[in-house]
């Protein structure tokens, strides 16, 4: 099962890093009811901070952030989705979001957005690799 790493390394790297430590929390626990998603305004501060976004960026990026939310949550009310459908499904909200996201950006602050999720790629790996069960045979999500 290395597909589920890489998708979850695919999702930190979309997730501009703002959201990487609640999807891995989801991908990495069986329940993911308890998934937490931080707050649109506090990633969009974050994002502030980090890539020094300005006046007009924040209110482009803003409304992108809650409609990624909104999805989310409708994501993780709907029981019906199989765990392989589920991570799809997340993986396109987080694409469509950062497309969407990165056209707001600048190529300086696309380029903070890259070693930043290469940071999370890391941590995501070293989470993964303490976390890992001992044996590689798991038919369940």
């Amino acid at each position: 099962m290395k597909r589920l790493p890489l998708y979850a390394a695919l999702a930190f790297g979309l997730g501009l890093a703002l959201s990487t430590h609640a999807f891995a929390q989801q991908q990495g626990g069986a329940a993911s009811q308890h998934m937490h998603t931080p707050d649109p305004q506090q990633q969009l501060d974050r994002l502030t901070k980090q890539l020094q976004l300005t006046n007009d960026q924040q209110a482009k990026i803003g409304p992108i952030l809650q409609q990624r939310q909104q999805q989310m949550d409708a994501l993780r009310g709907d029981s019906s989705l199989q765990p392989a459908d589920r991570r799809a499904k997340v993986m396109s909200i987080m694409k469509d979001a950062n497309d969407q996201i990165d056209a707001v950006l600048t190529p300086a602050q696309r380029d903070q957005v890259k070693a930043m999720r290469e940071k999370a790629m890391e941590r995501m790996e070293q989470h993964r690799g303490q976390h890992a069960p001992s044996s590689s045979s798991s038919s369940g999500g």
